[in-house]
């Protein structure tokens, strides 16, 4: 009898610890963190596939310096700065 009871309290204790465990995976991620901007979908996808991160990341920064910069070539605007 005794040892039953001691089961149930084991078990229900168990399961409360596994539903809080559970709220806090998905209530505890901050504002913050909720607010940054998404990964591309590609980087996110070569993660996922296993490749390496630092690679992922280099090949991101060499993309992103082969950019050319935008450049407003309309004489007729005016500058903003004055």
């Amino acid at each position: 009898m005794v040892t039953g009871i001691d089961t149930v309290v084991w078990v229900s204790a168990l399961v409360v610890l596994a539903i809080v465990a559970l709220l806090l995976i998905l209530i505890a991620p901050w504002k913050s963190v909720r607010d940054e901007p998404a990964i591309p979908t590609d980087i996110e996808t070569r993660l996922l596939l296993g490749e390496d991160p630092s690679k992922v990341a280099a090949d991101a920064d060499a993309a992103e310096a082969r950019r050319a910069p935008v450049v407003d070539l309309d004489a007729n605007r005016p500058d903003e700065d004055s």
